[in-house]
């Protein structure tokens, strides 16, 4: 953020994150979050503890809708083609959905209340309505292990309807990898190569007698992406102590 009207916009759209009023996941509010922020500082100042905790605590169905939207908002853009063009594709919008995500999980870990809920947004496996028409909406859906009262023939129907898809934090974490090896963006562009993706190893070592080139901000980029990787790996480090004892 250049000056301090944008930063107030951007205060002012994490106040509204704890209204008790859900906010629709197609509302042009959530594009602040990856617009607005101009660096990780933006992010970590502004959007403090207390914010969070509120927005946890008294208005969960949001922060829901805010982490689902910044994943997908993540995911479309490194599957551009374009990406990471500063028009067509920022890199800056990938970051700050990466940002903010790696801001609020730590706060979700250690609400002891919400393990159950973390375990089913992030690793239940979800399904996808198949399209039923021109004018029908994707819905995604998390897969209800439960199906007592349901005969084969119905649960086979319904299975049928609809698509299997990998948890959410399987997405994400699957994400991420390629993006810490994504030409132009985390390693560079490679020669007579149309991938976007290339797992090369970054310097020498066992098994690799030169280092790759590269530059302050390809490794900025790739430490954001550690640092989110390193946070969804390190949740008993956030927990309460009475839960690592159990």
């Amino acid at each position: 953020m250049g000056n301090s009207d944008s930063k107030l916009v951007f205060k002012q759209g994490i106040f509204k994150l704890s209204e008790p009023k859900p906010i629709p996941a197609g509302d042009t509010y959530w594009t602040g979050f990856w617009k607005l922020p101009e660096s990780a500082e933006d992010v970590f100042s502004l959007f403090s503890p207390s914010d969070i905790r509120r927005a946890r605590d008294h208005s969960l169905h949001n922060v829901e809708t805010l982490l689902t939207s910044l994943i997908s908002r993540m995911i479309h853009l490194i599957r551009l083609p374009a990406f990471p063009d500063l028009d067509l594709a920022p890199a800056k919008e990938a970051l700050n959905c990466i940002r903010v995500i790696t801001r609020i999980l730590p706060f979700l870990y250690e609400a002891d209340q919400l393990e159950s809920w973390e375990d089913k947004f992030f690793w239940q496996r979800r399904r996808r309505k198949l399209d039923d028409g021109p004018n029908s909406k994707p819905e995604v859906l998390f897969d209800g292990s439960n199906s007592d009262g349901v005969n084969e023939k119905e649960k086979v129907e319904d299975d049928e309807a609809f698509e299997y898809m990998k948890p959410l934090g399987e997405e994400l974490i699957d994400n991420l990898v390629d993006l810490l090896f994504y030409t132009g963006f985390t390693i560079p562009r490679v020669e007579r190569s149309k991938k976007k993706v290339t797992y090369a190893i970054w310097q020498n070592g066992v098994g690799c007698n030169a280092s790759m080139q590269s530059s302050k901000e390809m490794e900025n980029n790739r430490s954001e992406i550690l640092r989110l990787l390193l946070t969804m790996s390190s949740k008993s480090l956030y927990m309460p102590a009475r839960m690592l004892r159990e």
